[in-house]
């Protein structure tokens, strides 16, 4: 049996800038839409749920609310004396300086 007649053919409705868009993504992934969407199903059934978060947060958005969260974290170790010693940070960070610029004079 060839493999085209192993195969399920779907259909979906969809958006055509969504599809226009999703078309260039997966190219330049170098995956065209019928590997995507089996990817996807796979990973579903694989992982019994959609595979990713659904959220109408931005990757930027998302980015800079974790941005956000690890300055907060970093705030409150320092106000409970948590966290990393900043002299001793800036003493390590002078040192890789000096051991660089000795070895460029090599």
């Amino acid at each position: 049996m060839s493999e085209q007649l192993s195969k399920t053919r779907i259909s979906a409705t969809i958006d055509p800038k969504l599809k226009e868009d999703a078309t260039k993504v997966l190219s330049s992934l170098q995956l065209d839409m019928s590997t995507a969407i089996n990817v996807f199903l796979a990973q579903v059934v694989k992982q019994n749920k959609i595979p990713f978060e659904i959220t109408n947060e931005t990757a930027e958005e998302r980015r800079t609310r974790e941005i956000k969260e690890s300055i907060a974290r970093g705030l409150s170790q320092a106000k409970h004396g948590e966290g990393a010693d900043v002299s001793i940070l800036i003493k390590e960070a002078q040192a890789q300086e000096q051991k660089l610029l000795r070895d460029e004079n090599l």
